[in-house]
């Protein structure tokens, strides 16, 4: 059999190729934006500054928590406003670039 070496260096170059493209990919478990919906009480947020979020409890008021980008456990019981579970949260376009935590 015959060594092809333009075969064998477009074979190379598409495994190369193929590689490449899969370590940029994002992981198949990357978290979708916003309320994670899974029992976590975790909020993504996906944008580049913090942002105000409503936070919905079981009972009582809602109250607020400012985001930061990425991961954000929305924990209610770590509310110095609330102690009832979290059960949604939001970004309804309110203050941006505030300080992280929670807010009456």
């Amino acid at each position: 059999m015959r060594f092809d070496r333009t075969a064998a260096t477009m074979l190379a170059a598409a495994a190369l190729a193929t590689a490449g493209s899969l370590a940029l990919a994002a992981p198949a478990s990357a978290a979708p934006c916003g309320w994670q919906g899974d029992g976590t009480q975790d909020y993504n947020h996906c944008g580049d500054t913090n942002v105000m979020l409503t936070v919905e409890h079981v009972f009582g008021d809602d109250d607020h928590f400012c985001a930061k980008p990425g991961m954000n456990n929305i924990n209610a019981g770590n509310s110095p406003y609330n102690t009832w579970r979290t059960t949604y949260a939001y970004y309804a376009g309110g203050p941006t670039n505030c300080f992280y935590g929670w807010y009456r």
